[in-house]
């Protein structure tokens, strides 16, 4: 498993290495900064196209991105024409399908998660932000609305239902807030999750940087390379933290 701050770190230096290379590294070369790592195919390949893609490349890759969030966004459309679509049932059918499902019938999730999918959308809108695109919290509110109703089965002794009884409107109201209750989570974890990750690296990304300017300044000022411990008062960064950082970068300088 690839250690995400050593990883970073070292796609870090390599950049700066090819921003002063006088002559484009080769894919060779790039892996040999990286060989301490177990890396993939597929994540070699994305480190080859990240360091060797040329600044109106990476302005084209940027561009197909836009077209291709834009098809998606283009199904999420059709997607929203389909649901459209499904006939709504009323309460007392809504009321069947629960009573079945608690029951024990797990064939009644198909149908039920028809009733929730306009609903689901409308709880996605109050967790989608500018990074967190609403169509993946759907997806997410789909999932954990299936995994809840799995929960249910057979499980009408915990809303009421003994024996032929039937199920009470306060009682599928009841289970219809825990059903929404759990799908809220999901959406809540996977965004907590995703903003998460990305505070994550933009904090590892800041502080490697910042290490890099600051040695840079106090060369300038000094004319010396800063020591450890001028860069810790400095960055306010752990010593600990800076030796790694040097070491890691100083490494990656070297030719393999």
């Amino acid at each position: 498993m690839v250690d995400k701050i050593t990883f970073l770190e070292t796609l870090h230096s390599v950049q700066e290495i090819v921003k002063a290379s006088p002559e484009p590294l080769t894919k060779e070369e790039i892996r040999g900064y990286f060989q301490d790592m177990e890396l993939s195919k597929e994540q070699q390949e994305m480190v080859y196209q990240f360091l060797l893609t040329p600044p109106k490349e990476k302005a084209k890759t940027e561009k197909e991105k836009a077209e291709k969030e834009k098809a998606e966004n283009t199904h999420f459309q059709m997607y929203l024409r389909e649901i459209s679509a499904v006939p709504s049932l009323t309460k007392e059918q809504q009321n069947i399908l629960y009573q079945r499902l608690l029951a024990g019938e797990e064939s009644v999730t198909e149908a039920i998660s028809g009733q929730w999918l306009k609903k689901i959308i409308h709880i996605a809108e109050e967790y989608a932000t500018a990074d967190v695109f609403l169509e993946d919290l759907v997806q997410e509110g789909n999932i954990s609305l299936l995994l809840a109703m799995r929960q249910l089965v057979g499980k009408g002794s915990e809303y009421g239902m003994e024996g032929a009884q039937t199920l009470e409107a306060a009682q599928q109201k009841r289970l219809e807030n825990r059903l929404e209750e759990l799908v809220r989570e999901g959406m809540q974890q996977y965004r907590e999750d995703l903003q998460g990750e990305a505070d994550s690296e933009n904090t590892i990304l800041a502080r490697v940087s910042l290490v890099y300017e600051a040695r840079k300044a106090l060369a300038e000022e000094n004319g010396t390379d800063p020591t450890i411990q001028e860069l810790c008062a400095y960055t306010r960064i752990p010593p600990e933290e800076i030796a790694d950082i040097l070491t890691l970068h100083e490494k990656a300088r070297k030719k393999p």
